[in-house]
């Protein structure tokens, strides 16, 4: 759609279809902001103003030529770019509209104080597969990350994907490092904050032991959570690595690169029901 206007937004049902992905002040204002637009300028999100309603008036607003250099398709653009699996989004965006890569942010961790594991092999292996990617993907790789990494982190990337690999322990916490090298541990329940205030995130990945039992919570800021249920080994975490990524490579469907991932696991003599993934539809593999 190379000039979507508001009767066109009206007519292919874009305003209900924001209201639901974006049916908050959190989420729309952040949306904008990524755009450039300080919401201060649009009428207020508040009750009894519905989501679809609230919308509607601000693709009005860009349609005029209210907000100088964004239009409503650059809103659609924006939108989809955060749910690259929606393809009813991705539609109204517009086929000629270029497709944003799906950002991924890999937080990796090894303390000195740990078993060793291979994170420089899953390192490339993903980003092997943005290399093939066509521009489907968009890695950043932080090593070695520390606790206090952790926000700066997610407010540079402003990822779709937050991947991690290093070490779980089974009682549910996250190996990172302090600043010495050494392991600082952080409940996975404690990252919940921390990943809502850059949500919505398409998927989260625990590329480490004993995730699973501990991970649902996250479902709250993350559309689709992948854990383990017990040790994982790391020849299984590059190879579920390996066929999710080469999937994600080619498709940014979400569902499909799980599928991979688990199929990766079988075919390498591993068993998949290691790897769950939970998504908010209720779904648990």
């Amino acid at each position: 759609m190379a000039s979507s206007t508001w009767k066109q937004l009206r007519d292919d049902g874009a305003f209900e279809l924001l209201g639901e992905l974006f049916p908050d002040v959190t989420s729309s204002h952040t949306l904008l902001e990524d755009l450039g637009v300080n919401p201060a300028v649009l009428i207020p999100f508040a009750p009894p103003l519905a989501a679809a309603d609230w919308w509607r008036a601000v693709c009005q607003t860009l349609d005029r030529g209210r907000i100088a250099g964004v239009r409503p398709c650059d809103l659609l653009v924006a939108a989809a770019a955060r749910y690259p699996g929606h393809t009813e989004l991705r539609n109204l965006a517009g086929s000629g509209a270029p497709a944003a890569p799906v950002r991924v942010l890999c937080l990796m961790s090894a303390p000195l104080d740990e078993a060793r594991i291979r994170l420089g092999a899953e390192q490339r292996i993903i980003q092997e597969a943005e290399g093939r990617s066509a521009g489907r993907l968009a890695v950043q790789v932080h090593p070695a990350t520390r606790v206090a990494d952790i926000l700066p982190q997610l407010d540079a990337a402003l990822p779709q994907i937050v991947h991690f690999a290093g070490h779980g322990t089974d009682d549910g916490r996250l190996l990172f490092e302090d600043e010495t090298g050494a392991s600082a541990a952080v409940p996975i329940e404690a990252l919940i904050p921390a990943f809502e205030l850059r949500a919505p995130i398409n998927c989260v990945v625990l590329n480490s032991c004993w995730t699973a039992a501990y991970a649902e919570g996250l479902l709250k800021c993350a559309h689709t959570v992948v854990g383990t249920v017990s040790e994982l080994d790391d020849d299984a975490g590059l190879v579920f690595a390996q066929g999710f990524y080469t999937s994600l490579a080619h498709s940014p469907d979400i569902e499909r690169a799980c599928a991979a991932g688990r199929a990766a696991l079988r075919l390498n003599g591993h068993l998949p029901e290691a790897l769950h993934h939970m998504s908010r539809a209720g779904s648990s593999l």
